[in-house]
């Protein structure tokens, strides 16, 4: 198999349907992060014109200036998507801004002045550092810069061929041009190779990751079901089989149980993909947690101690109420299980701001030993558990990540800034409805295992 050229990928091929998003969000990058220096050139330039009797930099300053302003708005004017023969007008006042650039190099090094020389050369390096910072992430871009800079080269080089041919000077100032333009170029190019080899490994490991993903979500969701399955026909079979009427009913109990389980599981699910049915209201953070310590107290043992704190004055929040004190209980019960000799659980309710939005963030802590960092990033993966064979589902995390986001919130675990445990946070954006009528979730008392899981199936 032939090897490609080494300009493959530079022009892309006709007819195509391409992406304009990249070129349009590299050149804002380069314009938003340029300013300074396109400043301090332009502070040279007027420096240089005022102090060292150069006329026709002026003019030029001006020239550049607006050449840099027409290809920033041809670019921003570009489309989302759209064919090669949109590129031509962008790519040709980028082409008019550097030959302006080129112009303003060549100003200085036409001069007698060696100091003016050298101010030339520094043009030189400024867009040398342009390239190797803005456009080596595009190869188009890549070969329209060398191409201008190699130009703006051979010029230094001709005119001193002009002026002075065959002198010593000429031929060694021309070789160092020409032999840092090629070093150049081959960085530049390994630069761009070694990048797109990184984005392809990184596009490898990111297919893989969610192949993995997939495959272990997909591989959960059979097991459970296949358990609840087996478990409701194993027990129906048994009941048609009995002879008694009192081992009929308890078998049949025992597989409404684990329908029961299935509609608990479909629920986790539908919340950790966001789409779970919830009935938000505004409410106010207290009332949310109102009876969260004594529904907390009947899953925690002897040796754990859970304080509730809630700071005054926080604004409303708009959520489902139940759901809320549902996810509370399972970062409770995850604390637990990570303290088996006990310890303190804190919830803490306050007013955080995220950005420019107001909203409420409810922290618990515990004081176990902590996520090791390398797991970190997967506790809210589906179906991702620490615990033994049997004792977790997996879902916990992941649907408490689902029902924050569904709400427009945000869910995150951190390690505390001091002492041992993990931190685990809901945040909620404040609502600016007024409160409705409805009651806290703690109101009306313990709800039944049916009443749970059908509120879960919902």
């Amino acid at each position: 198999m032939r090897r490609a050229g080494t300009l493959a990928g530079v022009i892309p091929p006709a007819g195509q349907l391409l992406e304009f998003s990249e070129l349009r969000a590299l050149e804002g990058l380069r314009r938003s992060q340029g300013l300074l220096s396109v400043g301090l050139v332009s502070a040279a330039a007027l420096a240089i014109w005022a102090f060292m009797d150069v006329p026709l930099l002026l003019p030029w300053l001006g020239c550049m200036l607006l050449s840099l302003g027409v290809h920033s708005a041809v670019v921003s004017a570009l489309p989302d998507r759209g064919y090669r023969r949109r590129l031509l007008l962008p790519m040709a006042t980028l082409v008019l801004s550097g030959l302006a650039y080129i112009a303003g190099g060549m100003l200085l090094w036409v001069q007698e002045d060696p100091g003016l020389r050298i101010l030339s050369l520094l043009f030189v390096f400024v867009a040398l550092l342009n390239t190797l910072t803005y456009r080596v992430q595009l190869r188009l871009l890549l070969v329209l810069d060398l191409a201008l800079m190699g130009l703006g080269v051979l010029a230094r080089a001709a005119w001193l061929w002009r002026v002075q041919p065959g002198a010593p000077d000429t031929l060694l100032v021309s070789a160092a041009l020409v032999v840092c333009y090629l070093f150049f170029v081959r960085v530049a190019w390994s630069v761009l190779r070694t990048r797109e080899a990184l984005e392809a490994a990184i596009g490898e490991a990111l297919a893989a990751a969610r192949g993995r993903a997939l495959e272990q979500l997909t591989g959960g969701i059979a097991h459970d079901f296949n358990n609840l399955l087996t478990a409701v026909l194993g027990n129906m079979e048994l009941a048609r089989l009995s002879s008694t009427q009192s081992e009929r009913d308890e078998l049949m109990d025992e597989a409404e149980r684990a329908a029961r389980r299935g509609a608990e599981l479909t629920g986790q699910l539908l919340a950790m993909a966001s789409c779970a049915r919830l009935r938000p209201v505004s409410m106010q953070p207290e009332a949310a947690l109102e009876g969260l310590a004594a529904r907390a107290e009947d899953l925690l043992g002897p040796e754990h101690r859970v304080t509730v704190d809630v700071a005054p004055d926080l604004p409303q929040i708009r959520v489902d109420g139940p759901k809320l004190q549902t996810c509370l209980l399972e970062l409770v019960s995850n604390a637990r299980d990570a303290m088996p000799e006990g310890g303190a659980i804190t919830l803490r309710a306050s007013a955080v701001q995220r950005g420019t939005v107001p909203g409420v963030c409810f922290e618990l802590r515990d004081t176990g030993g902590g996520i090791p960092p390398d797991l970190m990033p997967l506790v809210c993966e589906p179906y991702f558990t620490t615990k033994p064979v049997g004792q977790g589902s997996g879902l916990g995390l992941a649907m408490l990540r689902g029902f924050a986001e569904q709400s427009g919130g945000d869910f995150e675990l951190a390690a505390p800034e001091a002492g041992p445990g993990t931190c685990a946070r809901l945040w909620f954006p404040a609502s600016v409805d007024r409160p409705q009528s409805v009651p806290g979730p703690g109101r009306n008392g313990p709800r039944s295992k049916a009443a749970r899981a059908a509120s879960a199936a919902e």
